[in-house]
């Protein structure tokens, strides 16, 4: 009878905690659309806003979501291994959802391109990872896109603009290194390091939130 009841209360825990998991990615997928549809095309300002990735503050929401639904669900569990499971579930989950967003959109960057050239996805994707490869150290597909949006947030939707892009992004290097007196090599530096150092923040701020809504919940819990 307590096995039984011990089996119950974990599938209901998996229950709950998958029901928030797929709640948090919802609204995760949610937040990208409308940072594309509307935020990112806001006139003058709007590629400054893609630039620092600003629709990513709410992983706030995201992941407090998460951290307080896996905080509640502990008490489905023993309390001598409830905290621990969850916690261990947690740090697999945290960095698996960060990248999610990274993942949609390089597949929905591909799809954009297929209907804007008219042709299939198949060859869609052979024209985006040969320009992912030349622009990144020889990388294509989910990695390649990671890394090259990480140094350049605008995505080319046509082949024309890939050439366009390649040009734009040489002058405005060029514009810096003579403004600042830099070396060209460090400019690239300091252009691919803008993007890794706003990644790195906005992974921070989703493991802070998910942590303080773990112990959130769990001290609601305790006071119910």
């Amino acid at each position: 009878m307590l096995y039984l009841k011990l089996l119950g209360r974990t599938l209901l825990y998996l229950l709950v905690t998958c029901a928030v998991v797929v709640i948090a990615l919802v609204i995760k997928f949610i937040s990208i659309l409308l940072g594309d549809a509307l935020v990112y095309q806001i006139p003058l300002i709007g590629d400054a806003l893609l630039s620092l990735e600003i629709m990513e503050l709410l992983n706030i929401i995201v992941f407090g979501i998460l951290g307080m639904g896996f905080g509640v669900a502990t008490i489905l569990l023993p309390r001598y291994f409830a905290s621990r499971v969850s916690g261990l579930t947690l740090a697999v989950l945290v960095p698996l959802i960060f990248s999610t967003g990274t993942i949609f959109r390089y597949y929905n960057w591909v799809q954009l391109f297929s209907a804007e050239e008219n042709i299939s996805y198949n060859q869609a994707e052979l024209i985006t990872n040969s320009f992912l490869r030349q622009s990144t150290p020889q990388q294509e597909g989910f990695i390649g896109y990671y890394i090259y949006t990480a140094k350049s947030p605008s995505l080319p939707v046509r082949e024309k603009e890939m050439i366009e892009l390649e040009e734009l992004e040489r002058t405005s290097k060029a514009r810096f290194a003579r403004i600042t007196r830099l070396s060209p090599e460090l400019v690239g530096y300091l252009y691919a390091g803008r993007g890794w150092v706003i990644r790195f923040f906005y992974f921070i701020i989703s493991v802070f939130s998910t942590v303080v809504n773990f112990k959130i919940g769990k001290l609601q819990v305790k006071r119910s």
